[in-house]
């Protein structure tokens, strides 16, 4: 009796073991802008069809202090103008045609012109899918930006449902402080610099991470750099993998998340390797 119970447990284990290894979580990089116009309600509606869990995004502040949307602090690259976000109001931006830029060809023909894509505000993403999982880098270094995230998520109650991301210390350490770590967030680059020499100097065991989730580039990322911060507890998430080999590498090093323009390259590379 005795000998079946710990083959019984050691089953269990087995198992328990196995999906902490396979759950890697798909994040739809700008939506699935590899297809579709980047942070557009259509992109980020494709990117979930396609099996996408998280939906991953970047901001910045209007210049009436509305949350918008976008990669780049200008709009030159979906909109086809110069203009600042910053320096736009909310009512401006929405006259935009976010898809007005975008091509799968090279410039040959853009299919999402003239279709009434419009870059959105965060309050309208929380809104339209309300038990979503998201992931936020604020983009500019500013700490109202950070302050008006905060109250939005609150707002929304979206504290668990939502990781925060920056590469700044500024605008990461103020969210943070007002966010009492109610919120998962990522490290900024200053911190993964100085994880990064802590473990290659042989001293990572003195590192003691103030962050959840450790987003890498991939080309840099090796399977025990991955372990390193793994065995912190922190998470790891590997940024812009979008080639089936780089994807499948991916899986192997046994991360915790893709970021990637196609979700559905992700999904089925998972379902191959029996993730999905």
């Amino acid at each position: 009796m005795k000998n079946m119970l710990k083959v019984v447990v050691c089953v269990l284990v087995s198992v328990v073991a196995y999906s902490q290894v396979w759950a890697i979580d798909i994040l739809a990089h700008r939506g699935a802008s590899g297809e579709y116009p980047q942070g557009t309600a259509i992109a980020f509606d494709k990117a979930l069809e396609q099996g996408a869990d998280i939906l991953e995004l970047d901001i910045h502040l209007s210049k009436d202090h509305n949350i918008i949307i976008n990669h780049d602090a200008d709009l030159k690259e979906n909109v086809g103008i110069s203009d600042k976000i910053e320096d736009l109001t909310l009512g401006e931006i929405k006259a935009l045609d976010a898809g007005y830029e975008f091509t799968l060809d090279s410039g040959i023909s853009y299919p999402f012109r003239n279709q009434g894509h419009t870059l959105l505000t965060l309050n309208e993403l929380f809104e339209r899918y309300p038990n979503a999982i998201f992931n936020i880098e604020i983009k500019p270094n500013d700490k109202t930006l950070s302050e008006i995230l905060w109250q939005v998520i609150v707002d929304y109650r979206m504290e668990q449902q939502v990781t925060v991301a920056s590469q700044h210390n500024k605008a990461m350490g103020h969210f943070r402080d007002i966010s009492g770590g109610e919120v998962r967030t990522s490290a900024t680059v200053g911190e993964l610099v100085e994880a990064s020499l802590a473990w290659s100097s042989g001293f990572g065991w003195v590192f003691n991470p103030d962050f959840d989730v450790a987003q890498l580039p991939y080309g840099i990322t090796t399977k025990p750099y991955v372990r390193f911060f793994q065995g912190k507890g922190v998470a790891v998430d590997l940024w812009t993998v979008n080639d089936i080999e780089d994807i499948e590498r991916s899986i192997s090093l046994g991360v915790d998340g893709i970021i990637g323009d196609y979700p559905s390259r992700i999904y089925q590379a998972l379902e191959d390797a029996g993730d999905r």
